[in-house]
């Protein structure tokens, strides 16, 4: 199983493919709700993305989920930015894989690109990819030895010497507790990695969210510029 983890990106490859999660475009329309004016995200995610993977040398990509934001239904500039995001992508890459987050919904209908695949998990060799809302399937966690997922938009706490804390955005490298996952007869997942969000603009939890938050004993926390705290 080959990956890593790309230094000050929010970005990993894993085997051949680029990986990101949690895009969330259509968060700006919920932040000028709040007062706050900021430009299109859609464009800047794009070019990002194609970047990251010409650095790599990669084609592939896979998405883990929550490529648009509002919940439930979609928003009026989802509509435009959605498929324009992947137009982009699409002239860029051999195949997409986009996994369905719980930000998801009716986004089948906006993409219509035959090198984009929408599913619900994916493997590719024992890497398994998810997003981490719901439990997987049965034959999934048979096959993967390592599932990637995002979902938590983890962060790691530092406090100053004034006693403020600040939150940064982080990878965490988790060891599976088989207790946490008695309703599979059969798992051979010993590791999860949880991906930072892919938007910079959003804030994170300190504590894992999803159905693998109480299944999950981390172990190996890097900051974005690959900083190990823990």
């Amino acid at each position: 199983m080959n990956y890593k983890f790309l230094k000050n990106e929010r970005a990993m490859i894993a085997e051949d493919f680029l990986v990101v999660s949690d895009l969330h475009i259509g968060y700006k329309k919920e932040l000028e709700a709040r007062g706050y004016s900021i430009p299109n995200q859609m464009k800047d995610f794009v070019r990002r993305i194609i970047e990251a993977a010409e650095k790599e040398k990669v084609n592939k990509l896979i998405i883990l989920g929550d490529v648009k934001h509002k919940v439930p239904g979609v928003a009026q500039e989802e509509k435009y930015d959605i498929p324009d995001f992947f137009y982009g992508l699409s002239k860029h890459f051999e195949k997409i894989v986009v996994i369905k987050g719980n930000h998801d919904a009716l986004i089948e209908k906006m993409v219509h690109f035959d090198n984009v695949e929408i599913i619900d998990e994916y493997i590719v060799g024992k890497i398994g990819f998810a997003h981490g809302h719901k439990w997987p399937s049965r034959e999934f966690m048979k096959k993967c030895e390592m599932i990637v997922i995002g979902h938590s938009h983890p962060v790691f706490k530092i406090k100053d010497s004034m006693g403020y804390s600040h939150y940064y955005p982080c990878w965490m490298v988790c060891r599976i507790k088989k207790a946490g996952i008695k309703r599979y007869k059969e798992s051979s997942v010993k590791n999860v990695i949880v991906v930072p969000p892919f938007n910079q603009l959003l804030t994170g939890i300190k504590n894992l969210a999803g159905v693998f938050a109480k299944a999950l004993r981390i172990e190996e926390i890097f900051l974005l510029d690959l900083t190990k705290v823990r």
